[in-house]
């Protein structure tokens, strides 16, 4: 891994049954997955929103693959735990109202590190070790995985457009965001080509932490590894390195290939 020259193939037409993603906020988030899921796969996205309501986008009939976006209560990953009333309410409304099941779906959690809005890194580290498998998590009972983005989701944009982003440091997501917009970095141009190229940020980021090889169905010693990084970064700088995880729901998921 992490060489420029590897080969990474997009699996467009692939099956991936019912996928659910828990995000932090109600915009970047579902932009960038309603971006990825329609406009490079062409898949039907599904949003439930705070303030929003409900849409539907890239509508299709006859559904082997549904992806559906919700918020967690608040932007605080605090409110992931499984006893929270709201998530568990939300789920009874998705079976119900939305016919989809989540019992048997795989569940993506996309959360910033972002230390002014999830403030309590040993609940964050607690939770990296639990929600550790989209579909199953041993001695827990709800399935999940956990994916941070160091500081906030921009990172996964920088990504998309700058060589050796995930050696740039920030303090925190807003620092980020006028970062991207000083260098006139656009999630809107976000294509096939730079989902690509983010792909092998990610991997060369993980060379560059250290992590040679990852279990995607345990990613929960991974996710650790990029953790402690990032926090002893954080002690040190009061930085964190720009790096995303989202794509690893992507190759979780059979829609990316490294070869």
């Amino acid at each position: 891994m992490g060489c420029q020259d590897m080969n990474i193939q997009l699996n467009k037409n692939k099956s991936i049954g019912k996928v659910l993603y828990i995000v932090e906020g109600n915009r970047t988030e579902p932009f960038i997955l309603q971006k990825l899921f329609t406009e490079i796969f062409d898949y039907q996205v599904e949003e439930l929103l705070r303030d929003k309501g409900y849409f539907v986008f890239n509508s299709k009939e006859n559904l082997t693959s549904q992806v559906f976006v919700i918020n967690a209560e608040q932007s605080n990953i605090k409110y992931i735990d499984k006893d929270n009333e709201f998530l568990n309410n939300l789920f009874k409304e998705l079976i119900e109202a939305y016919d989809f099941d989540v019992d048997n779906s795989a569940i993506y959690y996309l959360f910033d590190r972002d230390h002014r809005s999830n403030k309590d890194p040993n609940f964050i580290k607690n939770m990296l070790g639990i929600l550790k498998n989209a579909r199953e998590n041993e001695n827990y009972d709800r399935q999940g995985l956990l994916l941070l983005s160091y500081p906030s989701i921009e990172s996964f944009t920088l990504s998309n457009f700058r060589t050796d982003s995930f050696k740039l440091k920030f303090n925190f997501g807003g620092e980020l965001k006028q970062y991207l917009h000083l260098q006139k970095i656009n999630q809107d141009n976000i294509s096939e080509e730079t989902l690509v190229f983010a792909i092998k940020e990610l991997l060369n980021a993980f060379n560059n932490i250290g992590i040679e090889n990852y279990d995607i169905d345990d990613f929960g010693p991974c996710n650790m590894d990029i953790f402690t990084y990032e926090e002893k970064a954080f002690s040190n700088e009061h930085l964190y390195y720009a790096l995303s995880l989202i794509c690893i729901s992507l190759i979780d998921l059979g829609l990316i290939e490294i070869l």
